[in-house]
């Protein structure tokens, strides 16, 4: 599955400029905090669990405000969240349903779905009874055909068995857009072609490194 942003992005279709953020009554999780995306760029968040990752990509949405810094969109910016809640999916409607775009006839959005591991009478299931796993296909499925020109990621891999997570992970492989997401899953990290990290919560960029993701990883799982 080839899905080909509608519009390209300016040279930096995102920048993060001296960013500071705490929820009310804590210390800060970053403090002048700032960086700025490639065009086409996959870029990565780790660290450990509560150094503020997923805060990081809510403030990049706007659904938090920062206490102070800046989020600056690049020209032509357009952008797609998969959040861990699955808040873009409606319960009540079906597969099919939730996928509907404009800029495709069913039979296409069919075939998408296929790509998701979604065939035959699937797509006529409704939301609300799929598994967790199945789920978050439904929601990666719907934000890949946004034809969006950046796409933020959050654990986008939590309910995935290994040949689930492969499959999926071509999809976003093949994704021409600018790539920013928070996973400490190194097989996916490293099929869909992570280039650069940004580690919290020192704020520190550097070039991908599969020993510190994998470090993450075992501290993170070791954690829960």
């Amino acid at each position: 599955m080839k899905v080909e942003p509608k519009e390209v992005s300016g040279r930096i279709p995102l920048e993060v400029k001296h960013l500071t953020f705490h929820y009310p009554g804590k210390s800060d999780l970053y403090r002048n905090l700032s960086f700025e995306m490639a065009r086409g760029e996959k870029f990565l968040i780790v660290g450990e669990n509560g150094v503020g990752k997923s805060t990081l990509l809510k403030l990049i949405m706007n659904k938090l405000k920062p206490i102070k810094g800046e989020i600056v969109y690049g020209y032509k910016a357009s952008i797609a969240y998969y959040a861990q809640e699955l808040e873009i999916l409606d319960e009540d409607k079906t597969i099919l349903e939730n996928v509907d775009n404009p800029n495709y006839s069913d039979n296409e959005l069919r075939n998408f779905l296929g790509n998701f591991l979604f065939s035959n009478n699937d797509v006529f299931k409704k939301v609300k009874v799929l598994s967790p796993g199945e789920k978050a296909r439904v929601a990666l499925c719907k934000i890949l055909i946004q034809r969006t020109n950046i796409i933020i990621l959050d654990e986008p891999t939590n309910h995935f068995d290994p040949e689930t997570q492969k499959i999926i992970g071509e999809n976003f492989k093949n994704y021409t857009g600018t790539l920013i997401m928070v996973s400490h899953n190194p097989s996916f990290v490293e099929q869909i072609g992570v280039t650069r990290m940004l580690v919290l919560p020192e704020g520190k960029i550097i070039e991908y490194k599969r020993e510190l993701l994998h470090y993450y990883y075992y501290l993170n799982t070791e954690l829960v």
